[in-house]
Formats: C-alpha cells, structure tokens, sequence
C-alpha cells in the first residue's frame, strides 16, 4: 500500500471516530439536558481542536421555577496542560428567572437567591471555570421585576470553589470575592470560606469562616467578619430597598464611616444544619462596633458612638457577659417623643457602658451612665447586674442615682415650674416578680405648681422608703410619703403653708393614703383616701379644735366670717365623700361643736352647743341641724338660752334658694321667751314672715336694763310680733298685753318730778306713777329695717293714794332707735375691746356727714 493511500485511510478513520464520538457527546448532552429538565438552542456552531463555540444560544430550564438565558456567544474550550481543563465562556448572558406561581401570588415571599442556589445544584455537571461577561439578569423584586447587571467568574479546583461577582449600578460597582474550600470533601470534613466585598472599588467586608469535625462529632465553627468605615454611600440603600417587599419600611441612610468587627467559636452538633442549631450551640461571640458620625435611625432619631459586646452560650441560651459602649443621640425630632410633654424631652443623650468585675462568671456586670440636654437635664448613674439561665433571668440593681430638672412642665392642665427629681433606687427582678425600694435623698421638688385656681409655690415630696413590687400581671406601689407646700393659694382658702404625713399603697386594681394633713394656721385632720373597683371615697376627720388656744379655722378658710370669733369651746368635724363610676356623687359631713363662746359683730355668746350634718346626694343637698343651744346671747341685754332644731334642703344648682324646715325655735329673753312654731319656708322668695311669739317677758328683768331712772316695775308680757326678713327686718303691727292680774309701775325721778311742780298737768301724772297698780296693759309694736322701735302703749289702773284709787287710763307713744340704744348698753358695762371698737366705729357711721361750704 503507498504511502499516500495509507494516510488517506488514517485521516478517514480519525473523522469516523470523531463522529462517533461527537454523536456520542451530543447523546450524552441530550441525556443530561432532559435530566435536568433543560431546553438547549443555539444558532451557529464552530469546532476547532481548542474547543466550540455557539452563537445566540438559548438556555430554558423549568422545574418548579422558570429559568430563561440568551447568550450573544458560548465559548467551551478544552485544554490538555492546563488545569481546569474545561472553561465555560459566556458574552452578553440575558438571564430571566420567573418565581414559582405560589411564590408570584405571595410577592412578599419572592426569594432573590433562589437562581443561586439553581446554580449550585447544578454545579457537578457545570465546567471547572466559567466566565460570564455583560450580564443582565431579570429577577423578582418588590416592583415587580429588576434588573442585575455585571460580570461573574465561576472556577473550581479539585474540592474549592472560586466565585467573584461584580455588580453595575449607573456610575456605581458592588464587587464580591469568595472562595470555598472542602466542597467535594465528605460531609463532616474541614470546610473553609473567606469571602470579601468591595464598594466602588473600596474594601468594604473581610469574612473568614472555619468549619472543623472535632473527635467527639461535632463541629467546631470559628470565624471573624470586619466591615470597614463606610463612605457616603447612599445609593446602596436605594438599592437594596429596591428588592424588599412594597410592606417593609424604608431603609435608613447609610451611615458614615461605620465600622464592624465580629469574632466567633462555635460548638456545633454534627448533624445539624438547621438556624435553630446556632441559636442554641455553645460557644462565643464578640461585636464591636463604631459609628462615629451621626447616622439618622428612623424613628430614633441620629446615632453615633462604639459599643462592644462579648456574648456566650453555655446553657443552650446566649447571654452577655461583657459590654462596654458609649452612645451619643440626637433626639430633638425624634418620633418616640412626640407624646412626651415638651418639659421632659431631651434634646441629647448620652450613654455610657463600662464593664464591672462579676461576681460569678454568669452574671454580667454594668455600670451605665446617661446624661440628658435640654428641657429635660438628666444625670442617671447605675450598676446593674444581669444573670441569665436556661428557664429565666434575673437583674440585680445595686444602685440608681438619678438627677432630673425641668424648667417648665405642663401635664393635663397643670403647670410646673422647675421640676427637680432626684432618685436613689435598688433592687433585683426576674421575669416573674421584681422588687425595689426608694432610698434616702429621694424626693420631688417643684417651685410652682399651678391647676386652675389652685397655686401651691415650694413644693417638696419625700419618697424614701417606697417599695415597688410585683409580677407580671399585678404591680404594687407601697411606703411611706410625705408632702410639703410652703405657700398653697386657693380661693376658698387663706394663703399659708400645708404638709401631708402618711402611708401610700396602690397597684392596678386599687389606691389607698393614709395620713394626717396639717397647715401651719395649726389646723389638722387626718385623711384617707381609696379608689377601688370604680369608686372614690375620702374620709376625713378633723382633730379636735381647743379654741382657748387659737381659732385654726378662722386663719385657714378665707370665707370665714369676719364678725365672727370664737375663743372658748371645742370643735370636732369628719366627712366622707364616695364617688362611683355611673353613680352620683355622696357627700357626708358632721360638726360638732360644745361649749363655745365668743363674739359675733357687737355681740357676745357663750355655752353654745351644736350638732349639724351635711349631706349632698348627687344634685341635692340637705343641712341637718340636730340641734343648736346657747346659754347666753347678749347684744347689749342678756338674752337665752336659744334652742333651735332644724332643716334645710335645695339644690346644687340653687344654694340658697331652697326649703327651711324648722322643727323648734325658743330664745330667752328678759324672763320670758320668743318662740316659732314649726313651719317651712320657701328661701326662693324675696321676703319671710315669721310669726313669732312672745312669752312672760318680766318688767322688772326689763326695767333693770332699761336705761330709764327711778323707773321700776312687775308683771309678765305676753304678745305677738310678725318678724319679716328681706331687705332688712322690721314687725309691722306687732301686738303686746300684760298677764292678769297686772303689776305695778313705780317711776321716781326727780327731774319728772320738778316737771310736775311747775305744770301742773303733768303733777298728775307724777303723782300716778309714783304707785301705780294697773291692771291692763297692752299695745302695739312696730319695728323699721332702719332701727326704730314704735310702742303705742294703753294703760288702765289706780294709785291707791291718790283720790282713793280712782281708776286712770294712759296713752303712751313710745320711739327708741333700738341699735343705738343697745350700743349704749354695751358701752356703759366693761365689755369686750373688740365689740367697744366696732361700736365707736358704728357709730361714727352713723353720725350724718356735715355739708361742706
């Protein structure tokens, strides 16, 4: 055979074997392509002894989720002194991936990486390298669909994986490198990741991961992760807003020139591959992070500083054992405070973290510190120690020293001027109980608080000594507390200093204090006060007032009136007041009063006794007067004693015009007495007539304070006199009669009698009333609101001297300005300086004014 003919049948052979074996790979393609549920079209193919090349080549794989790629050009290249010897070559890759139809109608649970991990399943059949150069990739976002675009270099080498990515956005570049080692390893072999991403062109993030099996089947899982400072990269977080679902709220601005650094060892069980297995694997974790530049956190407000965090698990839970920090917040327009009043929020904050020796090695041990600008200056410093177990945790305060001011505060209506807090507290709590207590140097100060009308100035609340406790469905406010206003201001009340002594207990279900009030003036009263199942009650019963030592009510309430003084006798009064929700309001209040005396205007009184009771029933109030007695009332003639039991109904809304009911009404008067016969009156009308009675009213008792020389008599009066009370009182036709049998008139003057010498009209009369036996005596009375008393008296008698007792008749008109006639009665005796200085003063109003020239 010739030589040429020999290569002839050489060449044919090979293209015969080179077909057999191009049928054979396309079969085999085929056969892996129908596995994978893969559709493969291309438009043109070259084959060289390097490799092949398609031309617009299209890709769908669908399984579950629909995966599309267009390629402009596929490049496979085979290469026999070069590892890896297969190279995957994509240009101009256009990639659609469509999310399973569950995954569509749920947007909120499309799943970006899914395309990846479609990568990594397929990666045994994959080729060692592949490159991809001008990718766009269309993918689920919360819009709807968005795009990728950049390049990506796959390459594998024995049991590594290489991967680099790199990312387009307009002007900006997101680069990432990673590399896998162990990934055709057995399962429980040693796996190592280091993994880094650029920003720009900036290193951003260095990731190092070391996963190692351990003799006793577990695997070790060690690491540590640096984020470098971040310039101003605002667009990352448009980015990334951009694949979160349309519900989520928006990302924060990206903070700048922040720093992370994490280290961590973990125990993991061989087997495990779940999330639950970190959370619970033993091991420790150490963040540090650095934020030194102010970063706006929505809804928080700007945020800078470090804080450095050791935590560990030994017991299944993770817990910290170490921290240490210091935080600086901008909290002017924070959203947390908008429901704060304007007086309590800070415009800084600052938090300090420092790490204190623990007293066992489970427990972490802080001593925080936090400071406040603004309206709300604050000074805060605590130690606080935390233990956490497998069930439960527990916080031992050792010490909370809290120093808060405020200028200006307005709460509810009230307003507060320079508030001071300051706060000593400690304490431990657990998830189901906690307890504190209050120390010493704990109290409220307040310049000046004002509600309404009331206005209390200097006030002062000492707190020490109150615990609070409780469990998660019950707490509980208990101690002792005292308050303290040196000026309180209210209108039915004088101006003076009050203090309140006593005992708090409150929790959810009911409130209570206990305690004494007292005011300066030396009024006290003990008080308590209960809010429980919708209802307020306070009862408070006033200590005993000793008049002869001071009259506290008369320098405490401001409508006290001003004639009025007491200076002997005892007081003694309680109240009770009940408040239900949906009910009206109940309002009890005693006053019991025994043995007093005292002055009142130009007149004084003495042994006076009362027993009254107020009682208000929603829009009703009733005065019940048990009983009113005074041994003596004297207004210039001795008078009583005066007994007097009565009521008196009306409504709220009308005080004063309302229904008096009196069941006995007696005064004493001159041996005899006044007297009302039970009746009720109508207070809503302009004028009251009473019809009172007069009784036995004794001459001589009469003439002995009459101011009338010589003049002296017997006999007992009896008579009628219609008192009306408007304007002013008066008795208009008033009737007076003597008791049968009569009396006598005595009258010797010696100034009527020299009358009587030289008239000698008048001699007969003189003469008469030297003795004279009268049997009838009566006559009318009529008084004027002005003071002026009118008699018009009718005599009939006899002097048994004079010519034998021939009877005698007398008319008398009689006129006396009785206000001033008891004025001058009271001057004449020793009476009171008081009662002597209103008199005077009476009286010189009462002088009419000279008309000047």
């Amino acid at each position: 055979m010739s030589r040429r003919r020999f290569w002839a049948s050489t060449c044919a052979a090979i293209l015969a074997l080179l077909s057999l074996l191009a049928c054979y790979a396309g079969y085999r393609v085929q056969q892996l392509l129908e596995e994978q549920h893969v559709e493969l079209d291309w438009q043109r193919l070259s084959l060289s002894w390097r490799g092949v090349r398609f031309s617009d080549v299209s890709l769908t794989r669908r399984q579950d989720s629909e995966l599309q790629l267009q390629a402009d050009q596929v490049q496979l290249d085979w290469l026999a002194s070069e590892a890896p010897r297969y190279r995957l070559l994509v240009q101009g890759l256009q990639a659609d991936w469509q999310a399973p139809q569950a995954q569509q109608d749920s947007p909120d649970t499309d799943d970006p990486a899914r395309p990846l991990r479609d990568l990594l399943d397929a990666l045994p059949w994959l080729p060692r390298q592949i490159s991809v150069r001008e990718m766009a990739a269309q993918l689920p976002c919360a819009s709807g669909r968005c795009t990728l675009d950049g390049h990506l270099t796959l390459q594998r080498l024995d049991d590594a994986l290489q991967v680099q990515l790199q990312l387009l956005r307009a002007d900006h570049s997101a680069t990432l490198q990673a590399q896998l080692q162990g990934l055709g390893s057995a399962p429980d072999s040693s796996r190592q990741l280091q993994m880094s991403m650029r920003l720009d062109d900036q290193p951003q993030l260095d990731l190092r991961s070391d996963l190692r099996p351990q003799a006793d089947a577990t695997m070790r899982w060690s690491g540590d992760l640096e984020v470098a400072p971040l310039p101003d990269l605002a667009w990352v977080s448009t980015w990334l807003s951009e694949w979160l679902p349309a519900a989520s709220p928006q990302l924060p601005s990206t903070p700048q020139q922040a720093g992370v650094s994490a280290q961590w060892q973990l125990q993991l069980p061989g087997e495990a591959r779940q999330l639950d297995a970190l959370l619970t694997a033993p091991g420790w974790l150490r963040i540090d992070a650095r934020l030194p530049q102010p970063w706006p956190l929505p809804g928080v407000g700007p945020i800078s500083g470090a804080l450095a965090l050791d935590l560990r698990n030994t017991g299944g839970r993770w817990q910290a054992y170490q921290a240490h920090g210091e935080l600086q917040l901008d909290s002017r327009d924070a959203a947390w405070l908008q429901n704060v009043p304007a007086g309590l929020r800070p415009e800084q904050l600052q938090l300090g973290i420092a790490p204190m020796d623990s007293a066992t090695d489970d427990e972490l041990a802080l001593r925080l510190t936090l400071a406040a600008q603004g309206p709300l200056e604050l000074q805060a410093d605590a130690t606080l120690g935390l233990r956490q177990a497998a069930e439960d945790w527990a916080l031992d305060v050792g010490q909370l020293q809290l120093d808060a001011r405020s200028k200006r505060l307005t709460l509810a209506g009230s307003r507060l001027d320079d508030v001071h807090l300051q706060l000593n507290l400690s304490g431990h709590a657990t998830a189901q109980q906690w307890q504190f207590t209050l120390g010493r140097s704990t109290g409220l100060a307040i310049q000046r608080l004002r509600v309404d009308e009331l206005d209390l100035q200097h006030v002062q609340a000492t707190l020490d000594g109150i615990d609070l406790s409780g469990t998660p469905g019950s707490t509980r406010l208990s101690g002792p507390l005292a308050l303290r206003t040196r000026r309180l201001q209210y209108p039915p009340l004088q101006a003076q200093g009050w203090q309140w002594q006593g005992r708090l207990d409150a929790s959810e279900a009911s409130q209570a204090l206990d305690g004494a009030l007292l005011a300066d003036s030396g009024l006290s009263m003990a008080l308590n006060l209960r809010n429980q199942a919708d209802e307020l009650s306070l009862t408070a019963r006033l200590d005993e007032l000793f008049l002869r030592a001071g009259n506290p009510l008369a320098q405490t309430l401001a409508n006290w009136p001003g004639l009025l003084t007491l200076d002997n006798g005892r007081i003694q009064g309680d109240a009770t007041l009940r408040l239900a929700k949906g009910k009206a309001l109940v309002l009890l209040t005693t006053l019991n009063g025994r043995n007093l005396a005292g002055i009142y205007d130009r007149s004084t009184f003495g042994g006076v006794d009362t027993q009254a009771q107020l009682r208000v029933n929603g829009d009703r109030l009733r005065l019940e007067l048990a009983n009113l007695s005074a041994k003596q009332i004297d207004p210039g003639i001795p008078l009583g004693p005066l007994h007097l039991q009565a009521s008196y109904q009306a409504s709220l809304r009308q005080p004063l015009a309302g229904t008096l009911e009196h069941r006995r009404a007696e005064l004493g008067i001159l041996g005899g007495s006044l007297s009302l016969a039970p009746a009720s009156w109508a207070l809503d009308k302009p004028s009251q007539l009473l019809p009172l009675r007069l009784e036995g009213l004794d001459l001589q008792a009469l003439f002995r304070v009459y101011p009338a020389e010589g003049l002296e008599g017997d006999g007992l009066i009896d008579g009628s006199l219609p008192l009306r009370i408007g304007q002013g009182i008066s008795v208009e036709q008033g009737r007076i009669e003597a008791r049968a049998p009569g009396g006598q008139l005595r009258f010797h003057s010696p100034r009527i009698r020299a009358m009587g010498q030289a008239n000698p009209g008048m001699k007969l009369v003189t003469d008469a009333l030297e003795d004279f036996h009268y049997d009838l005596l009566d006559g009318s009375v009529d008084y004027t609101t002005s003071g002026t008393l009118q008699l018009g008296l009718r005599l009939h008698g006899q002097n048994p001297a004079i010519e034998q007792g021939r009877p005698i008749n007398f008319n008398i008109n009689l006129q006396e300005d009785v206000p001033s006639l008891l004025a001058s009665l009271q001057l004449t005796d020793k009476v009171n300086d008081i009662i002597q200085q209103r008199i005077q003063r009476w009286m010189r109003q009462r002088v009419p004014q000279e008309p000047k020239e």
